[in-house]
């Protein structure tokens, strides 16, 4: 049977023309004319092939298979009703939040100055933070489960665009008193007889500095292996050795339980920036998190990185 007449209008004029028992009380209820109405339920009827109401001048009635095809009407009606008023909260809930994927040593002081700025203008919005490796960051943002990833250039990737926020050098991370606390900068060489609190060779930030250091001997012992950068800040202020650490995952400056020194011959520095998917078209917020990073970005541009 042709269904090209059955469609959500008529259906819902032919439910409540039933309902109302009445094509004028009907038609007022949907803002249209009674001649309209009277044009959709004759254009259902046509499809189904049945007459649905028995009409006259002075009397409304459902037919036979007018009374057997009521029941299916509305509920099919309320299921769609009901389907399309979940989507609209499902994007009403979606263009109210933003999920972020990140690298745990991100989120000391880079991701929380630009969500602070972002919420000072949307308070509204809840921002979902994942923290996770570099690896993992990429492809949170490359499947769609993430807006936004927050990590350093791990490489080209024709299905992702990345935005530099700044310049992140690696530094030497010292407990106070420590002999390489004399020194105003630290050759990489010169860590080759120290006890080093290192992430392992799967870690993105090692094959970086393995990369960046490749003809420089500088690989010391190995005192402590960990898996993420941050775990290294407590086991230097403890006194268990030095670590190698991005300055953005160090503590703010000042801590008496930590030191801090450049390193150098040669200077290491990584690109910290965003990730997003190539021709996706950014939800509102979405453009306005952008936005924010793009004036941090500025802003730290103009900042010393090492204090």
């Amino acid at each position: 049977m042709p269904l090209s007449g059955v469609d959500f209008d008529a259906l819902r004029s032919f439910v409540l023309v039933a309902e109302k028992q009445s094509f004028q009380k009907a038609a007022l209820a949907l803002g249209i004319s009674p001649a309209a109405l009277s044009r959709r339920v004759q254009r259902l009827e046509a499809a189904l092939g049945a007459r649905l109401l028995e009409r006259t001048t002075r009397h409304l009635a459902l037919s036979v298979a007018g009374r057997l095809f009521l029941p299916k009407a509305a509920q099919i009606t309320a299921d769609l009703a009901g389907a399309v008023e979940q989507l609209a909260k499902i994007s009403r809930a979606e263009a109210s939040q933003l999920t972020l994927a990140c690298l745990p040593s991100m989120t000391h002081h880079l991701l929380p100055r630009i969500m602070r700025d972002f919420r000072t203008k949307f308070p509204e919005i809840h921002l979902r933070v994942n923290e996770c490796g570099a690896s993992a960051v990429v492809q949170a943002v490359r499947d769609g489960s993430a807006e936004f990833g927050f990590t350093f250039r791990v490489g080209p990737d024709s299905d992702l665009a990345f935005e530099l926020i700044v310049t992140d050098p690696y530094c030497l991370a010292l407990p106070p008193g420590h002999p390489l606390t004399r020194k105003r900068e630290v050759k990489w060489r010169e860590l080759k007889q120290q006890r080093l609190i290192t992430a392992g060779q799967q870690s993105g930030n090692m094959r970086l500095l393995e990369q960046a250091l490749r003809g420089v001997d500088w690989r010391p012992e190995t005192a402590y292996e960990i898996d993420h950068l941050t775990t290294s800040v407590g086991m230097v202020t403890a006194g268990l050795g030095i670590a190698v650490l991005p300055r953005s995952s160090l503590p703010p400056a000042g801590s008496p339980a930590m030191e801090t020194r450049p390193l150098v011959e040669p200077e290491v520095s990584r690109a910290l920036g965003i990730y997003r998917r190539r021709g996706h078209k950014l939800p509102r917020i979405g453009q306005q998190l952008l936005m924010t990073v793009r004036r941090t970005a500025g802003v730290l541009a103009t900042e010393d990185p090492i204090k």
